[in-house]
Protein backbone atom coordinates (compact mmCIF):
# COMPACT_ATOMS: atom_id res chain seq x y z
CA UNK A 1 0.00 0.00 0.00
CA UNK A 2 0.91 3.33 -1.20
CA UNK A 3 0.21 6.73 0.92
CA UNK A 4 0.07 10.19 -0.03
CA UNK A 5 0.91 12.24 2.90
CA UNK A 6 -0.31 15.61 3.14
CA UNK A 7 -0.21 18.13 5.74
CA UNK A 8 -0.50 21.74 6.77
CA UNK A 9 -2.28 22.98 4.13
CA UNK A 10 -3.86 25.75 5.43
CA UNK A 11 -6.29 27.05 2.66
CA UNK A 12 -3.73 27.70 0.02
CA UNK A 13 -5.75 26.01 -2.46
CA UNK A 14 -2.84 27.31 -5.27
CA UNK A 15 -0.18 24.88 -3.13
CA UNK A 16 -2.51 22.05 -3.09
CA UNK A 17 -3.57 22.11 -6.64
CA UNK A 18 0.21 22.36 -7.87
CA UNK A 19 1.08 18.91 -5.31
CA UNK A 20 -1.95 16.96 -6.81
CA UNK A 21 -0.57 17.69 -9.84
CA UNK A 22 2.64 17.02 -9.45
CA UNK A 23 1.37 13.27 -7.16
CA UNK A 24 -0.68 12.35 -10.54
CA UNK A 25 3.08 11.36 -12.13
CA UNK A 26 3.68 8.99 -8.37
CA UNK A 27 2.03 6.21 -8.12
CA UNK A 28 -0.50 5.86 -4.69
CA UNK A 29 -3.76 4.44 -3.00
CA UNK A 30 -4.44 6.64 -0.40
CA UNK A 31 -4.35 9.61 1.46
CA UNK A 32 -3.30 9.93 4.64
CA UNK A 33 -4.36 13.72 6.16
CA UNK A 34 -2.40 14.85 9.25
CA UNK A 35 -3.91 18.22 9.63
CA UNK A 36 -4.72 21.86 9.43
CA UNK A 37 -6.69 22.19 6.48
CA UNK A 38 -7.65 26.04 7.46
CA UNK A 39 -5.69 28.97 8.73
CA UNK A 40 -3.60 31.46 7.27
CA UNK A 41 -4.65 31.59 3.87
CA UNK A 42 -7.66 32.53 1.37
CA UNK A 43 -9.00 29.44 -0.01
CA UNK A 44 -10.41 27.36 3.05
CA UNK A 45 -13.11 26.16 0.93
CA UNK A 46 -11.52 25.10 -1.84
CA UNK A 47 -9.38 23.51 -0.10
CA UNK A 48 -11.61 21.08 2.33
CA UNK A 49 -13.47 20.49 -1.04
CA UNK A 50 -10.32 18.99 -2.35
CA UNK A 51 -9.37 16.83 0.02
CA UNK A 52 -13.33 15.39 1.21
CA UNK A 53 -12.83 14.51 -2.23
CA UNK A 54 -10.14 12.39 -1.90
CA UNK A 55 -11.73 10.20 0.52
CA UNK A 56 -8.63 10.32 2.87
CA UNK A 57 -8.18 6.46 4.87
CA UNK A 58 -7.07 9.18 7.71
CA UNK A 59 -8.03 12.95 8.57
CA UNK A 60 -6.56 14.26 11.88
CA UNK A 61 -7.69 17.51 13.21
CA UNK A 62 -5.20 20.47 13.71
CA UNK A 63 -4.82 23.17 15.83
CA UNK A 64 -6.49 25.47 13.18
CA UNK A 65 -8.84 22.66 12.16
CA UNK A 66 -9.92 22.51 16.17
CA UNK A 67 -10.16 26.56 16.07
CA UNK A 68 -12.62 26.75 13.72
CA UNK A 69 -15.14 24.30 15.29
CA UNK A 70 -14.80 25.87 18.60
CA UNK A 71 -15.28 29.17 17.54
CA UNK A 72 -18.57 27.39 15.34
CA UNK A 73 -19.66 26.24 18.41
CA UNK A 74 -19.16 29.05 20.78
CA UNK A 75 -16.78 26.79 22.45
CA UNK A 76 -13.82 27.84 25.47
CA UNK A 77 -10.99 27.20 23.89
CA UNK A 78 -6.91 27.77 25.07
CA UNK A 79 -6.95 28.36 21.36
CA UNK A 80 -9.30 31.47 21.40
CA UNK A 81 -7.09 34.79 21.72
CA UNK A 82 -9.25 37.47 20.40
CA UNK A 83 -6.78 39.93 19.54
CA UNK A 84 -4.73 36.70 18.02
CA UNK A 85 -3.99 37.05 13.86
CA UNK A 86 -4.71 33.20 13.76
CA UNK A 87 -8.28 33.60 15.43
CA UNK A 88 -8.85 36.66 12.92
CA UNK A 89 -8.50 34.42 9.80
CA UNK A 90 -10.49 31.36 11.09
CA UNK A 91 -13.31 33.89 11.67
CA UNK A 92 -13.50 34.84 8.11
CA UNK A 93 -12.62 31.47 6.91
CA UNK A 94 -16.13 30.28 9.13
CA UNK A 95 -18.15 32.80 7.19
CA UNK A 96 -16.95 30.84 3.68
CA UNK A 97 -16.81 27.15 4.56
CA UNK A 98 -19.65 25.24 3.60
CA UNK A 99 -21.84 22.70 5.92
CA UNK A 100 -20.64 19.58 4.11
CA UNK A 101 -17.04 20.46 4.78
CA UNK A 102 -17.81 22.11 8.51
CA UNK A 103 -18.98 18.30 9.07
CA UNK A 104 -15.80 17.01 6.99
CA UNK A 105 -13.94 18.65 9.51
CA UNK A 106 -16.04 17.85 12.38
CA UNK A 107 -15.14 14.18 11.16
CA UNK A 108 -11.43 14.25 11.76
CA UNK A 109 -9.92 12.29 14.15
CA UNK A 110 -6.97 13.24 17.16
CA UNK A 111 -5.03 10.03 16.78
CA UNK A 112 -5.17 7.22 14.41
CA UNK A 113 -3.07 3.77 15.26
CA UNK A 114 -2.82 1.37 12.66
CA UNK A 115 -0.96 -2.28 12.49
CA UNK A 116 2.24 -0.96 12.20
CA UNK A 117 1.97 2.86 12.29
CA UNK A 118 0.17 5.90 14.05
CA UNK A 119 -1.03 9.43 12.85
CA UNK A 120 -1.78 12.68 15.33
CA UNK A 121 -1.08 16.61 14.62
CA UNK A 122 1.29 17.95 16.84
CA UNK A 123 2.52 15.03 19.11
CA UNK A 124 1.21 12.28 21.73
CA UNK A 125 2.60 13.62 24.72
CA UNK A 126 0.36 16.99 24.51
CA UNK A 127 -1.67 17.34 21.16
CA UNK A 128 -0.39 20.73 20.36
CA UNK A 129 3.22 20.34 21.00
CA UNK A 130 5.33 20.63 18.21
CA UNK A 131 7.85 18.01 17.70
CA UNK A 132 10.71 20.59 16.93
CA UNK A 133 13.29 19.70 18.46
CA UNK A 134 15.20 16.26 18.85
CA UNK A 135 14.42 16.52 22.84
CA UNK A 136 10.70 16.70 22.22
CA UNK A 137 11.26 13.84 19.77
CA UNK A 138 12.79 12.10 22.99
CA UNK A 139 10.38 12.97 25.30
CA UNK A 140 7.40 11.79 23.06
CA UNK A 141 8.58 8.42 22.39
CA UNK A 142 7.53 6.59 25.04
CA UNK A 143 3.99 7.47 24.03
CA UNK A 144 4.59 5.52 21.10
CA UNK A 145 2.10 2.69 20.31
CA UNK A 146 3.93 1.72 17.44
CA UNK A 147 7.31 1.59 15.65
CA UNK A 148 6.23 4.99 13.46
CA UNK A 149 4.54 7.77 13.97
CA UNK A 150 3.47 10.44 11.55
CA UNK A 151 3.21 14.28 12.43
CA UNK A 152 2.71 17.30 11.23
CA UNK A 153 2.01 21.05 12.72
CA UNK A 154 5.59 22.17 12.92
CA UNK A 155 6.14 22.65 9.10
CA UNK A 156 9.22 21.38 8.63
CA UNK A 157 9.82 17.87 7.03
CA UNK A 158 12.16 16.13 9.34
CA UNK A 159 12.60 12.56 10.62
CA UNK A 160 13.65 11.91 14.03
CA UNK A 161 15.29 7.81 14.53
CA UNK A 162 16.00 6.06 17.42
CA UNK A 163 17.73 2.46 17.57
CA UNK A 164 18.56 0.62 21.14
CA UNK A 165 22.38 -0.21 20.70
CA UNK A 166 23.93 -2.25 23.72
CA UNK A 167 25.00 1.32 24.92
CA UNK A 168 20.95 2.48 25.01
CA UNK A 169 19.46 4.39 22.45
CA UNK A 170 21.20 6.31 19.42
CA UNK A 171 19.32 9.07 18.06
CA UNK A 172 19.39 10.39 14.61
CA UNK A 173 17.47 13.37 12.93
CA UNK A 174 17.78 14.11 8.81
CA UNK A 175 16.09 17.37 7.66
CA UNK A 176 14.95 17.37 4.31
CA UNK A 177 15.80 20.50 1.76
CA UNK A 178 16.19 19.02 -1.75
CA UNK A 179 13.36 18.86 -3.73
CA UNK A 180 13.30 15.21 -3.89
CA UNK A 181 14.50 12.29 -1.15
CA UNK A 182 14.30 8.97 -0.48
CA UNK A 183 14.22 7.81 3.33
CA UNK A 184 14.27 4.17 3.91
CA UNK A 185 12.87 3.42 7.42
CA UNK A 186 15.87 0.74 9.71
CA UNK A 187 14.87 -2.15 10.63
CA UNK A 188 14.10 -2.21 14.54
CA UNK A 189 14.31 1.28 14.87
CA UNK A 190 11.36 3.82 15.98
CA UNK A 191 10.76 6.48 13.81
CA UNK A 192 8.48 9.93 14.09
CA UNK A 193 8.26 11.77 10.59
CA UNK A 194 6.91 15.04 9.22
CA UNK A 195 6.17 15.48 5.63
CA UNK A 196 6.36 19.27 5.88
CA UNK A 197 3.91 21.67 5.23
CA UNK A 198 1.87 21.97 1.57
CA UNK A 199 0.52 25.42 2.58
CA UNK A 200 3.32 27.45 4.58
CA UNK A 201 6.48 25.66 4.34
CA UNK A 202 8.99 27.03 7.24
CA UNK A 203 12.30 25.72 7.05
CA UNK A 204 13.50 28.57 4.16
CA UNK A 205 12.59 26.88 1.62
CA UNK A 206 9.58 28.13 -0.01
CA UNK A 207 8.37 25.02 -2.01
CA UNK A 208 5.04 23.00 -1.17
CA UNK A 209 6.21 19.38 0.25
CA UNK A 210 4.39 16.41 0.43
CA UNK A 211 5.22 12.72 0.87
CA UNK A 212 4.58 9.03 -0.85
CA UNK A 213 4.88 6.58 2.54
CA UNK A 214 5.32 2.94 0.66
CA UNK A 215 4.25 0.79 3.75
CA UNK A 216 5.42 -2.27 2.09
CA UNK A 217 8.83 -1.65 1.16
CA UNK A 218 9.04 0.90 4.42
CA UNK A 219 10.43 4.07 2.46
CA UNK A 220 9.20 7.63 2.73
CA UNK A 221 9.72 9.60 -0.75
CA UNK A 222 9.93 13.55 -0.30
CA UNK A 223 8.65 15.84 -2.42
CA UNK A 224 8.77 19.45 -2.98
CA UNK A 225 6.94 21.45 -5.62
CA UNK A 226 7.21 24.62 -7.18
CA UNK A 227 3.66 27.08 -7.08
CA UNK A 228 2.16 30.41 -8.07
CA UNK A 229 2.92 31.84 -4.86
CA UNK A 230 2.90 34.79 -6.46
CA UNK A 231 -1.41 34.09 -7.06
CA UNK A 232 -1.61 33.68 -3.15
CA UNK A 233 0.58 36.44 -1.77
CA UNK A 234 -2.24 38.73 -4.33
CA UNK A 235 -5.23 37.06 -3.01
CA UNK A 236 -4.48 37.72 0.49
CA UNK A 237 -3.25 41.03 -0.20
CA UNK A 238 -6.91 41.98 -2.65
CA UNK A 239 -8.99 40.13 0.56
CA UNK A 240 -7.05 42.33 3.25
CA UNK A 241 -5.81 39.44 5.22
CA UNK A 242 -2.77 40.16 7.23
CA UNK A 243 0.37 41.14 5.29
CA UNK A 244 3.23 39.32 7.10
CA UNK A 245 1.00 35.97 5.40
CA UNK A 246 2.25 36.92 2.00
CA UNK A 247 5.59 37.59 3.02
CA UNK A 248 6.62 34.93 4.73
CA UNK A 249 5.63 32.62 1.81
CA UNK A 250 8.76 34.35 0.04
CA UNK A 251 11.09 33.20 2.02
CA UNK A 252 9.57 29.80 3.40
CA UNK A 253 9.20 30.71 6.71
Amino acid sequence: MRYLLLSDIHANGVALEAVMQHAKRQRWDSVIFLGDAVGYYTQPEKVLTILRDLEPKISIIGNHDALLLALKEGHESSLVREDSMVTEVIRQHLKEVSPENLAFIASFKEHVVCQNWEVTHGALRSQWEYMSTLQNAQDNEPFMETDLCFVGHTHVPKVYASVTTPSGPLWRTVSFRNEKAIYRIPPKAKIIFNPGSVGQPRDGIPLASYVIFDEDNRTLELFRVEYDLVTMQRSVRELGYPEALAKRLTVGK
